[in-house]
């Protein structure tokens, strides 16, 4: 079971949760028929996500009466779970904890000087509804009752209850113990998210063991949505309070689950009725369990968005194949809302998180954008966006792009520009330098061939140039040449 903290719920007369999966029941409940609960006050809320299903007078201030009990021995287990006090710690009862019950208040007969297990205390608060298992509770934790009270005032305010006040642990009548409808299910919430509280509130029957002074006590659930036996038994029923006084009436918080649905009805003001067959009717019984079915039969949860929706589509760049990907919700926005409402009129805002094209690759399960949920003017929150598939990278389409890339680079311009040219003036250099070669080996083989003829002439009778007028002929060329 989920139960939710305080911090969930919020003034009624908004009922609006804003979570990624909420609603705003008690707006769109309206629209179904009222099921004109007989009662002072009533509320019904799914625990689950805070909702209110439906509400009457839920901020009245009205009388409590044993009801206030949820919060006494929510403070208890909560000292337990703190080590102030240990469930099997030996609580020795006080003179004092009948001091401010009276004669006729709800009792298990605990005497001064009886000595009983502090969790055996709790079951007696709960179960049989003892005034004074409340006040041996809160001597056990506080040291003493009003240090107690002190404490369930200090609790209230924290878990944002705007009116409620308490004078004592059992809610025995005065004029300053009060509390609300809604006050009464941010208290109950919150006790129902410790399994203790609703292991305790979910019994049907409970043995406390002789004590000192005592033979055993056979317990029972004053909740008879939860005995199999009476006319009020509802088989979802798992917990909680029941409470009654004159000043009160008879008053109910009662809890259900529901194929996995959870709902907590709360009931103050009702009635106890005589039948015609002269049956007497205790009507906080009826009308709460008729609250929690009018709940689990006209309210389900309903996709506002389910994760097969595709949202949006992203271009993408040097893709294997795929040029976009497909976004889609990473999870389901559900709410719970009556089972008529049609559902074509959700809107989605889109939030991409980039303008610009994304490039490969692009793992599946990216959050790339986010998606705004609305119903009815009721924001629901928002998801992210992610993609849908993977798009794998094109090596070939990479390495062209990075050349590409790397050329549109100014700075790399200009250095292939400046080697373009260095390489020009090189090769320029390179083929003069061979031309020069070539002609200085060209000049060289004229003058060795020259000088050759001019010797084999020597040895014979003259009949041209002598070498000397050779050598100087091939210089003037030389020097002209330069």
């Amino acid at each position: 079971m989920r139960i939710l903290k305080k911090r969930l719920f919020i003034p009624l007369l908004t009922a609006v949760l804003l979570l990624a999966v909420i609603s705003p029941l008690s707006i769109t409940a309206r629209a179904l028929d009222d099921p004109a609960i007989l009662a002072e006050a009533a509320l019904l809320v799914d625990m689950d996500t805070g909702g209110v299903l439906y509400s009457l007078n839920e901020s009245d201030r009205r009388a409590p009466a044993s009801l206030t009990k949820i919060m006494t021995v929510l403070l208890a287990i909560e000292a337990s779970e703190r080590g102030d006090v240990s469930l099997s710690d030996i609580v020795t009862v006080s003179d004092d904890v009948y001091s401010d019950i009276g004669t006729d208040g709800s009792s298990v007969g605990l005497k001064a000087g009886e000595q009983l297990t502090f969790e055996n205390l709790l079951y007696c608060a709960m179960l049989a509804s003892a005034n004074e298992g409340c006040n041996a509770i809160a001597e056990a934790v506080a040291g003493d009752i009003g240090t107690f009270v002190s404490m369930m005032n200090t609790r209230a305010t924290e878990l944002g209850c705007t009116s409620t006040n308490f004078v004592n642990t059992h809610g025995m009548p005065d004029d300053n113990h009060y509390t609300t409808a809604e006050d009464l299910s941010l208290i109950t919430a919150e006790a129902m998210d410790h399994s203790l509280f609703r292991r305790i509130v979910s019994t049907q029957s409970y043995t406390v063991p002789a004590t000192n002074l005592t033979v055993e006590r056979v317990l029972r659930n004053t909740n008879n949505l939860l005995a199999s036996n009476s006319t009020y038994y509802y088989e979802y029923a798992t917990g909680v309070k029941t409470g009654s006084t004159d000043a009160a009436g008879y008053c109910l918080v009662a809890t259900a689950t529901q194929e996995g649905r959870d709902l907590m009805a709360v009931i103050l003001g009702a009635k106890s009725v005589v039948l015609e067959d002269g049956r007497t009717q205790v009507q906080s019984f009826t009308e709460g369990r008729r609250l929690l079915e009018w709940g689990f039969e006209n309210f389900s949860y309903r996709d506002l968005l389910t994760t097969m929706r595709l949202l949006a589509e992203v271009p993408v760049e040097l893709g294997l194949g795929a040029r976009s990907v497909v976004l889609r919700p990473e999870k389901n926005v559900t709410a719970l809302l009556p089972n008529d409402v049609d559902l074509d009129d959700v809107e989605l805002k889109t939030t991409l998180y980039s303008d610009s094209p994304l490039r490969a690759p692009v793992e599946q399960g990216t959050v790339l954008g986010e998606v705004a949920v609305s119903f009815n003017g009721t924001d629901y929150g928002s998801v992210n966006l992610i993609a849908n598939t993977k798009i794998e990278l094109d090596k070939a389409a990479f390495i062209g792009s990075e050349i590409k890339s790397t050329l549109a680079n100014k700075y790399v311009r200009l250095g292939i520009t400046l080697f373009v040219i260095l390489l020009i003036l090189y090769l320029a250099f390179i083929f003069y330098y061979n031309i020069r070669r070539r002609n200085k080996r060209r000049v060289a083989a004229n003058l060795a061939r020259e000088r050759v003829e001019a010797y084999r002439r020597s040895q014979e009778p003259s009949t041209g140039k002598s070498f000397e007028e050779i050598e100087a002929r091939h210089k003037e060329r030389e020097l002209s040449r330069k």
